[in-house]
């Protein structure tokens, strides 16, 4: 395995030999670890852990660096590590029974010893992760750390010469396989520096930059490509030497974006956390630019159902696994993605593939980005959900919601017949997200939930550059809404009590809210909320005071305005 890089170790041998005491192992925003304190702390938690009977660990820390040396103790003291998808309480109480004892956020004193561990056994070494899975129930996939080392080492020789010692920095959380395996694990086998601090933000990235110097970007398609229009991506050479990105395909032209601006295209990589990594691409211009190219030692061959089948050794069937992706594949052995064939829907008996109506209204120049979904509830009825150019943006603004629809949906019919084409539209700013920049069905779903006789109508979701503090939504309160009936015979007003109830609604939905609805402060009621009413509801939360800042109003007028506390943990 040294063979591919003098520098490169695996894990399970890590603390034989070592670093050099002064080796940077982490940077923080205090500073830097090194190799001598990094080792001193995992060897010492380590022994304390041995003498615990506690088997299973649950491992839910923010902190990547607290997070990489805990990780490591566990696993040299013989503990299985269980890694969760999100550490909410209702995760953490839906997994209580698959774990002994949690290894949380916060100071242990673990007081530093010298010496070395002795190296373990990589296929007994056993990491479980929880997705959210296709039903919203948390899944486990377990992983060896022999699976792990596995897949360093191919990126190691795919990659490692030219990120040299580059430091990592990254966007995307670290209890996910991807920024587990990319932002931690990779690094630390390899002998690079890892940033602890997450790049949230664009100017958090460039701060970092200027700190780390030479640095490799580890990302996501949502991020990436909403960063070309937040900062000038010449700014971030010649420090950024290579940027990463998984969790989905990147849009063509946020990859031109950067080939253009920063003399490279992120390199793409799929996979999943069952699967590991399968394959590359990076997209830079050519006819083949969107082809995958299958990791060394991966074999991909197309099943006769159209699916992607993999042989890796990076899982321990040794037979091919058959996936739920559909692909195209060349005789060279690189593949299309054709979209998930769970992603075939049937409307009125007529067979549509939800990826490609997706690419034909990406196809129209006013549309950025789009999601197609089926929705609740609703026999064999289709939502899209559009992020507009700023063309379509003005049309919005100027005609309106039905008639932009109207437009797209007769584009649409030069490609599906009438009765495919969705009934329910939804223009944003930016496709909802998680943690990890990937889109959930439910949180596609929720923007639909409006139609609900309860709920207003979402004409459009604005969300500001720091997404997790302050939204806007323009509504629309139809007449049919069920909170108008006998409030007030003769004179339907909207309560007061129903726009408290919105603001808490859709600020959980969309804002990073958290805590119980504790008292109310400065509520004032200025004019009334009449059925078919357009106007906007501000949604402002401070994570620190704990408050909710709302109003509703419009460019004439206030509605209503107030704050919201909220008290204890959500």
């Amino acid at each position: 395995m040294n063979r591919l890089s003098p520098n490169l170790i695996p894990l399970h041998s890590l603390f034989e030999g070592g670093r050099s005491d002064d080796q940077v192992v982490c940077h923080n925003d205090q500073g830097s670890m090194v190799w001598r304190e990094f080792s001193a702390q995992v060897l010492s938690l380590a022994g304390q852990l041995k003498g615990r009977s506690e088997q299973r660990w649950l491992l839910a820390v923010d902190d990547p660096q607290v997070f990489a040396i805990r990780l490591l103790a566990l696993l040299f003291a013989g503990k299985q590590v269980v890694i969760p998808h999100n550490a909410q309480p209702g995760t953490l109480g839906v997994l209580a029974d698959v774990f002994d004892a949690r290894m949380e956020d916060g100071v242990i004193d673990v007081p530093e010893v010298s010496g070395y561990l002795a190296a373990l056994d990589p296929q007994q070494a056993i990491i479980d992760l929880y997705t959210s899975g296709s039903t919203g129930q948390p899944k486990r996939v377990r992983k060896t750390l022999a699976q792990f080392e596995a897949e360093i080492e191919v990126l190691e020789s795919l990659w490692g010469p030219a990120v040299g010692n580059a430091s990592i920095v990254a966007t995307v959380p670290h209890q996910h396989i991807y920024g587990l395996l990319f932002r931690l694990l990779w690094p630390l086998s390899a002998g690079r520096p890892f940033d602890a601090v997450t790049c949230a933000h664009p100017d958090t990235l460039e701060e970092r930059l200027l700190v780390l110097g030479d640095a490799v970007l580890i990302s996501s398609p949502a991020q990436l490509g909403r960063m070309p229009e937040l900062l000038s991506l010449a700014s971030l050479k010649p420090a950024l030497k290579a940027v990463f990105s998984s969790g989905g395909s990147l849009p063509a032209v946020a990859a031109d974006a950067f080939f253009r601006q920063l003399g490279q295209a992120p390199v793409e990589v799929f996979g999943s956390t069952e699967t590991g990594g399968i394959a590359w691409r990076c997209q830079e211009g050519g006819g083949e630019a969107d082809l995958w190219t299958p990791f060394p030692g991966i074999d991909v061959a197309c099943s006769n159902n159209g699916a992607l089948s993999l042989l890796s050794p990076f899982l321990d069937s040794a037979a091919h696994r058959e996936m739920d992706d559909a692909i195209e594949l060349k005789p060279d052995g690189r593949f299309r993605l054709l979209g998930r064939l769970d992603r075939i829907v049937k409307i009125e008996e007529k067979r549509l593939s939800l990826p490609d109506m997706e690419q034909q209204l990406n196809a129209h120049s006013w549309v950025e980005n789009s999601a197609v979904l089926p929705l609740p509830g609703r026999r064999q009825s289709l939502g899209a959900l559009l992020v507009l150019h700023a063309e379509g943006r003005q049309f919005l603004e100027s005609q309106g919601r039905r008639a932009l629809s109207q437009i797209l949906r007769t584009h649409l019919k030069q490609h599906f017949e009438t009765v495919l084409l969705p009934r329910h539209w939804r223009f944003v700013d930016q496709l909802p997200i998680d943690e990890r920049g990937k889109t959930s069905l439910a949180k596609l779903q929720s923007l639909f939930a409006s139609e609900d006789p309860l709920y207003p109508e979402i004409l459009r979701v604005h969300h500001s550059p720091d997404g997790a503090a302050h939204v806007v939504l323009d509504l629309c309160v139809p007449a049919s809404i069920g909170h108008f009936s006998g409030h007030f015979p003769g004179l339907p007003i909207l309560p007061g009590v129903v726009q408290i109830d919105w603001a808490v609604r859709y600020a959980r939905e969309h804002l990073a809210l958290s805590g119980h609805f504790s008292s109310l402060e400065n509520i004032k009621f200025l004019a009334l909320i009449m059925p078919d009413t357009k106007l906007s509801l501000s949604l402002k939360w401070n994570a620190a005071t704990r408050r909710l800042e709302f109003s509703y109003s419009t460019s004439q007028r206030s509605f209503s305005t107030g704050r919201i506390l909220f008290s204890g943990p959500g």
